[in-house]
């Protein structure tokens, strides 16, 4: 259960936001004005969960290792299993 709520807790916070603050601008102003928020929080979540992300980089060849490891800077080795 803590692993599929911590594997959704970004989405289920947006949407959790995203709705409260429907709410609010919807009480406050009218119903285009809060579509248009809502709208533009939307693209502000999507922009900000893609800078939190990162490309996946997956080694195919010892090769590539080898040029990574001699390369000088640090290396964040993750290694995952289904296990």
């Amino acid at each position: 259960m803590f692993a599929l709520l911590n594997q959704y807790s970004y989405l289920l916070i947006s949407f959790l936001v995203l709705m409260i603050a429907f709410f609010l601008i919807y009480r406050t102003f009218s119903l285009k004005v809060a579509i248009l928020a809502i709208f533009i929080l939307l693209f502000a979540v999507v922009l900000f969960r893609n800078s939190l992300t990162t490309s996946s980089n997956n080694l195919t060849s010892i090769s590539d290792w080898n040029s990574i490891r001699d390369s000088g800077s640090p290396v964040l080795l993750y290694l995952y299993s289904d296990l």
